[in-house]
C-alpha cells in the first residue's frame, strides 16, 4: 500500500515538473506584483497610465526605465518584486504600466 501511494505521489511530481510554465500577459504581471503600489501612487509610485508622472522616467530612455525595473529603484524591489519574471515579462509589464488605453 506504501509503495503503490509512493509511486502515485512521484508520478505527480515528475508531471508537474515536466509542464511549460504558461505565458503570462502584461496586466497579470501587474495584477500580481505591481497593483499595490503603482494603481495608487504608494511610496513616491508612478500611477499606472498617467504619462505626466512618468515623462521623467521616460526621458531617460526605456533602456534606463527597464534596467531601473530589473535592479530596484529608489522604494520599489528589483523586478518590481516579480522575481521570476524574465526580460520579456517585464517587458510587457512596462508597457501594460505605460499604456493609459489599459487603465
Amino acid at each position: 500500500m506504501k509503495r503503490a501511494l509512493l509511486v502515485v505521489l512521484l508520478s505527480g511530481a515528475l508531471v508537474a515538473c515536466n509542464q511549460t510554465p504558461q505565458e503570462r500577459d502584461g496586466e497579470t504581471i501587474y495584477n500580481q506584483s505591481c497593483f499595490s503600489c503603482h494603481e495608487r501612487g504608494h511610496g513616491g509610485a508612478p500611477v499606472r497610465g498617467d504619462l505626466e508622472e512618468w515623462q521623467p522616467r521616460l526621458a531617460k530612455g526605456k533602456d534606463v526605465l527597464l534596467k531601473n525595473l530589473k535592479e530596484g529603484y529608489n522604494g520599489m524591489p528589483p523586478k518590481g518584486a516579480c522575481f521570476d519574471c524574465n526580460d520579456q515579462e517585464l517587458q510587457k509589464v512596462l508597457a501594460f504600466i505605460l499604456d493609459p488605453n489599459n487603465q
